[in-house]
């Protein structure tokens, strides 16, 4: 069997789908950056969360159902190498999204959503050919809305509609990457900036809804245990305490209270020919004892596997990946959700030239 660079399996694999703690989805990937030579890819995915339990803040407590409708993501990238020190990326991605909606019991039609893009360019200098740094620019965009109580003298008059609207926002990364080009060993840190907002929000409530999205830091390690096996890891830190989103004049405060998050994954990759590779790998983020006091609250840490095999012909490459997710419970003051999951699915297709 030809031997092959397994550093263009492990780029691969950070397609696999997640929707991990916070509104995190895919954990802000910059794998597109090590690839070498030009290099394009588009990726796309579903989420479909399970997500029900027993809710006892609206009355008699009352049986959800589902409340987490199908989430879509996707991602692009485009890399060029400018000389042999420089070389750039541009990347397209949904850092965060979610979606919530009740079709039964006392709250019945009401529904939110959190929806996002962001684009990144990353500048890397290669000082020699195993120590490099890269850092740039990350523009993002969120919005979103949600029904929430409405009060009147201090009273609840049932449920209204409030709108945040699309609000564009920057902040920056800044990284660095050791590695042995021939052992096909890569090590990297990732810091990714908080980045604030100041949402024009209308509707059951108006004003201006400050807003931030965590700052995080990613690890990420790869090493090959045999010619054609590589063995990888990643770890995500995202400071989630720090969001909150409060509408102004909201008397119950925040409509979130999550906690810090760490996503740990490992897994190994194989391959079987000079087309065929499959990798596999076993994601969990610990339970962050956050209570759930809101409808965002409903799922604390995850554990699960995820499967994935990558088929590559000449400059091409196809990587889909299936990862399945047992969420953690969580119980407070708005209900108790116990035994919930997820499966997602995700396709994506690289192209060097």
């Amino acid at each position: 069997m030809k031997t092959i660079n397994l550093l263009t399996i492990f780029n691969c694999l950070l397609v696999t789908p997640a929707v991990a703690g916070g509104f995190d989805i895919l954990g802000q990937p910059n794998d597109a950056l090590f690839e070498a030579g030009r290099y394009v890819e588009f990726g796309l995915g579903l989420a479909s969360p399970n997500v029900e339990g027993q809710i006892t803040a609206a009355g008699p407590p009352f049986a959800s159902r589902d409340t987490a409708p199908t989430l879509p993501f996707y991602t692009g990238a485009f890399k060029a190498d400018f000389n042999e020190e420089f070389s750039g990326a541009v990347i397209v991605d949904n850092p965060y999204g979610r979606k919530l909606e009740y079709d039964g019991g006392p709250l019945s039609g009401l529904s939110g959503k959190v929806e996002s893009i962001a684009i990144t360019g990353l500048l890397r200098y290669k000082f020699t050919d195993r120590f490099s740094v890269y850092g740039g620019p990350r523009l993002q965009r969120m919005g979103g809305n949600t029904d929430i109580s409405v009060f009147v003298g201090g009273v609840p008059a049932g449920f209204g509609n409030v709108t945040f609207d699309d609000s564009w926002a920057v902040g920056y990364v800044v990284g660095a990457a050791f590695e042995i080009p021939e052992a096909h060993v890569r090590a990297a840190v990732t810091y990714n900036s908080a980045i604030d907002y100041d949402f024009d929000t209308s509707g059951a409530y108006e004003g201006t809804t400050q807003v931030e999205t965590p700052q995080s830091v990613n690890i990420e390690l790869q090493a090959p245990i045999s010619h054609s096996t590589l063995l990888f890891a990643t770890v995500r830190w995202a400071e989630w305490s720090e969001h909150t989103i409060n509408p102004p004049g909201y008397p119950l405060g925040s409509l979130t209270h999550f906690n810090d998050t760490t996503t740990y994954m490992l897994g190994v990759a194989q391959m079987f020919s000079e087309k065929w590779s499959g990798f596999t790998s076993l994601t969990y983020e610990p339970s962050t004892e956050v209570s759930a006091e809101g409808p965002l609250d409903a799922t604390d840490g995850l554990w699960g596997p995820t499967l994935g095999a990558i088929y590559t012909k000449d400059q091409t490459k196809m990587t889909v990946a299936v990862s399945y997710f047992q969420f953690g419970d969580a119980s407070g003051s708005f209900g108790d959700f116990t035994d919930n999951d997820l499966i997602s699915a995700a396709v994506k297709v690289g192209y060097s030239f």
